[in-house]
């Protein structure tokens, strides 16, 4: 008789929650092997389920410990499968690089078995990779998944790849590559019509620009991102556009277009209740600088005072926080 045949047999799908649950907390108290093993996976799926994923990841080791050390050779999809039920409450946990870790045995199983399914392993490491600032290993992924789903003539989004490439790129500071590859992705969103995806590259293509200090590149892209998401009143994406719209025309030397501009990302930013005060000591840093610029030297040491000031205090308490 097979494992899934006998847990049809032993616990009913018809059968209330909290009556699955005391089964199998009777059958991992008495039974043995490979099927309390199977009992703790099925508690691990419940615990998910509950939102319990610290119940849930520690179930699922249980489980994979079992089937790592008794004929590992004969439970290798069980030792994926428990290796991504892992992945899964971790990344509900927030937790990017313990989600990225607990892949490492579901993609060693894949390989081991050539599974078909191991780019969609290797780009869910890559996204927890990059998540978790890790973005030499995140590239690593993506380069293989898509390699991969060339190589078996995968009817997936080239576009999705190449993004998600460029924005390693990007982090990684290898500019030019960035700039190649999210044009790529940029063709492919505008060849299936996909505007959404395409306004996506044009905001990452603002940052490699920001990063290059090239003021015509961020006012092509930059203005069309800032169009759309204003159309659709997207304010995050509004007030961040406009900042780094502002930083063009100070490099243009725009001053009055720059001081315009990143007042309005103030304003909107404030209005729409975000604090975020890494994004507004940045704009009245800016702003700062053309008050120097104008020889407004007075305004200028005023809120280089006030940055400082909060600056401190922001800082003081990340560290309570930390403790």
């Amino acid at each position: 008789m097979s494992l899934n045949k006998l847990r049809r047999e032993k616990v009913s799908e018809e059968q209330p929650i909290e009556e699955v649950e005391k089964e199998l907390w009777e059958r991992v108290a008495q039974d043995e092997g490979s099927i309390r093993a199977d009992s703790y996976v099925a508690l691990a799926r419940i615990a998910y389920t509950k939102g319990n994923f610290k119940e849930s990841i520690a179930m699922c080791e249980v489980a994979r410990e079992y089937f790592e050390n008794n004929d590992a050779s004969d439970h290798q999809h069980e030792i994926l499968d428990t290796s991504v039920g892992i992945s899964k409450s971790y990344e509900e946990l927030n937790k990017p690089l313990e989600t990225a870790q607990a892949l490492d045995k579901a993609i060693m199983v894949a390989r081991t078995l050539e599974l078909d399914t191991l780019d969609e392993l290797l780009r869910d490491q890559g996204r927890s990779w990059y998540s978790a600032s890790e973005y030499e290993k995140s590239l690593e992924c993506h380069l293989e998944a898509i390699e991969i789903s060339k190589r078996l003539l995968k009817e997936v989004s080239s576009g999705i790849d190449y993004l998600n490439i460029g924005m390693c790129y990007r982090q990684l500071r290898r500019f030019p590559e960035a700039i190649e590859v999210l044009r790529k992705a940029r063709e492919y969103f505008k060849e299936e019509k996909e505007p959404s995806w395409v306004i996506t590259v044009d905001g990452e293509l603002t940052e490699v620009y920001i990063e290059l200090g090239n003021p015509v590149e961020i006012m092509y892209y930059g203005q069309r991102a800032l169009d759309f998401y204003t159309l659709l009143q997207s304010h995050r994406q509004m007030w961040m556009l406009k900042y780094y719209l502002g930083i063009a025309q100070r490099l243009l030397g725009q001053d009055d277009e720059a001081v315009e501009l990143f007042e309005s990302a103030r304003e909107l930013s404030i209005a729409m209740g975000y604090q975020e005060w890494e994004f507004l000591i940045k704009v009245d840093k800016e702003i700062a600088q053309m008050f120097v610029s104008r020889g407004r030297l007075s305004e200028a040491d005023e809120i280089f005072r006030r940055i400082k000031n909060v600056e401190e205090i922001v800082e003081s308490e990340t560290v309570i926080e930390a403790a």
